[in-house]
Formats: C-alpha cells, sequence, structure tokens
C-alpha cells in the first residue's frame, strides 16, 4: 500500500491487461547477479500495477519450471506467466527435437539463439561479456558454437525452417532473438509464408531504417520496442528513438516490452510504466498503447480466449 501512495494517481492506467513478453528472472546468467527481486514478489508488484502477464525468459536455461511455480503462488490473482526456451548452444542450437520437448513441457515461446547467434558473437555482445566473466572456458566455448541462421547461399538454414516449422505445428508463438537484420528478415519471410507468429526482437539494436523496419511488418511480423536500452549507461537508444521507429511503423504490429537486466533500473513493473509515460508524454494515445501492451502480445501468445 505505501508503494502506491508513493506513485502518481492512476499509475496503472496504461498498463491494465499489459503481457510483458521480455521478463528475465531471477536469477538468469547467475545467482550472483541480482538484477531484481524475487520472481513470485517482482509478478505480484506487476499485478498490482494492473498487468495481467508475463513471458519468463533465460539466456541459459528452460524457464517453464519456474513460470509454473510463479504462476502457482499468484493463482488467486490470475495473473499468467508463461515459460519459454531460448534456443543458445546449452540446449542444442537450432534443434526442432528441443521444440518438440519444450512445448511438451508447457513453453509457449521460443526464442532463436541470442548470445549463442553468430551475429551477436560477431559483435561481441553485452551478455556475452557477462558470461565470459562467469565462465573462464565460454569464449572458446561461444566462439565454436555460434549459430547461423542462414546458409552459405543466404538463404535461411534448413535447420532454421525446422524450428519454425516444428513452432508452426505446435501452436508456439516464435523470436527472432540476437539475429542479425539479414537472418531476422530471412525469418520473417518464412514464417510469413507458413503463418507462423513472429516478434522481431529489439530491431533497433541492429538498425533505425525505417524501411528495414517497415519490412517486417508488411510480412506479418511483429516488432519489438524494449525499455532495456534506454536505461543503461552505455546504451545508444533514447525513447526518442522509440518514437521516431513507432511513427514510422504504426502501432499496430508493435509490442512494449522491458528486457531490463541491470541492478540500476527498477522492477520491471516500473521500468513498462516509465515507458509508457513518456511514450504518452509524445504523444501517443492510450488506446495505441493499449494495443501494444495489451492487444498485441495477447494476439502473439494467443491468448484471445484465456481470461
Amino acid at each position: 500500500m505505501g508503494l502506491a501512495a508513493a506513485l502518481p494517481d492512476g499509475f496503472d492506467r496504461l498498463l491494465r491487461g499489459a503481457v510483458d513478453v521480455h521478463v528475465h528472472g531471477q536469477p538468469d546468467l547467475s545467482a550472483g547477479l541480482a538484477n531484481r527481486g524475487d520472481d513470485v514478489e517482482v509478478a505480484r508488484l506487476a499485478h498490482a500495477y494492473g498487468m495481467s502477464g508475463w513471458v519468463l525468459k533465460s539466456h541459459l536455461w528452460a524457464t517453464m519450471d519456474r513460470a509454473a511455480r510463479v504462476e502457482r503462488a499468484m493463482a488467486e490473482t490470475g495473473f499468467r506467466v508463461y515459460g519459454s526456451i531460448t534456443l543458445n548452444p546449452p540446449v542444442g542450437g537450432l534443434e526442432p527435437a528441443v521444440v518438440e520437448l519444450a512445448a511438451a513441457h508447457g513453453a509457449r515461446v521460443v526464442f532463436l539463439p541470442t548470445w549463442g547467434a553468430a551475429a551477436d558473437t560477431a559483435r561481441d555482445g553485452y551478455i556475452s561479456t557477462l558470461l565470459r566473466r562467469l565462465s573462464p572456458s565460454f569464449g572458446e566455448y561461444n566462439a565454436r558454437t555460434a549459430v547461423a541462421l542462414l546458409d552459405p547461399t543466404g538463404a535461411l538454414s534448413g535447420r532454421a525452417r525446422a524450428v519454425v516449422d516444428a513452432c508452426h505445428a505446435l501452436g508456439l508463438a516464435l523470436a527472432t532473438g540476437h539475429a542479425s537484420v539479414e537472418e531476422s528478415r530471412a525469418v520473417a519471410g518464412y514464417c510469413a509464408a507458413v503463418g507462423q507468429r513472429l516478434l522481431v526482437t529489439h530491431p533497433l539494436h541492429y538498425t533505425k531504417d525505417p524501411a528495414r523496419l517497415r519490412e517486417f511488418v508488411d510480412m506479418g511480423a511483429y516488432v519489438e520496442f524494449c525499455n532495456a536500452p534506454l536505461v543503461h549507461p552505455d546504451g545508444h537508444l533514447t525513447v526518442r528513438d522509440v518514437h521516431e521507429a513507432l511513427t514510422a511503423v504504426g502501432p499496430e504490429r508493435a509490442i512494449l516490452t522491458t528486457d531490463v537486466f541491470s541492478r540500476w533500473v527498477p522492477p520491471e513493473p516500473e521500468c513498462l510504466r516509465m515507458f509508457v509515460e513518456q511514450l504518452a508524454y509524445l504523444g501517443w494515445t492510450a488506446e495505441q498503447i493499449a494495443t501494444m501492451v495489451v492487444a498485441n502480445p495477447r494476439a502473439f501468445l494467443e491468448m484471445r480466449h484465456e481470461s
């Protein structure tokens, strides 16, 4: 109750029914890297902020068991927590059998490789930097196991197509992870051909070109805009960059998430509140914001028939 009193009146006005499809649990990379409080306590906070659900993501391990535990603890609230798997090298990379087994275990979302993506390895991504601090062997492992989504001709690889096919057959949502723009375009094209739901994750990490962003939308993909790079000390983006990108592509296929991963930020519900309030300040209407934090995430996850 004290927290609500410290927040602006109607602090939950733009988050009622919101679903954050990019939430990193605690712990993610390591028990020693405490980026926030306990999953259940932060989920309770999200519910107090008016939110209705999460997708829990990990860069290393499947989150289905964790998601089920949090949802059980939240049973009286109706707050939904969905598990996911990220196809990084520890689970075998682009393996359709892993997708099938994850689905049998309750996964709702499959993320293509993140730190394990060849594109991310080439740019020495932020998560790889953190993992090298934890594992003396990680650098060699990362270089040896990096996963490319395209074959030598530049087409989507057979393994990547098989993963998309498995997701489609099982009704799972698919996200691009840390794929390059070219890889994401190939994935989006194939998903459009087979009718697979796709989220192009944080594309502003890789391009600000409105034409490239519109291309994803034109192929039927959702595009993600997340809060994490806006609050990172080394971040290269501001909320005005997101505003300009949204102006270019429109809210109809956009999804707003947090993806926060550090001690210097508030828990996810407050990060998402800050994000949408800033966008409202820049002129986005409550209806448009609801499209991006309620309607589109629910459609991506196929929550239409869930309470």
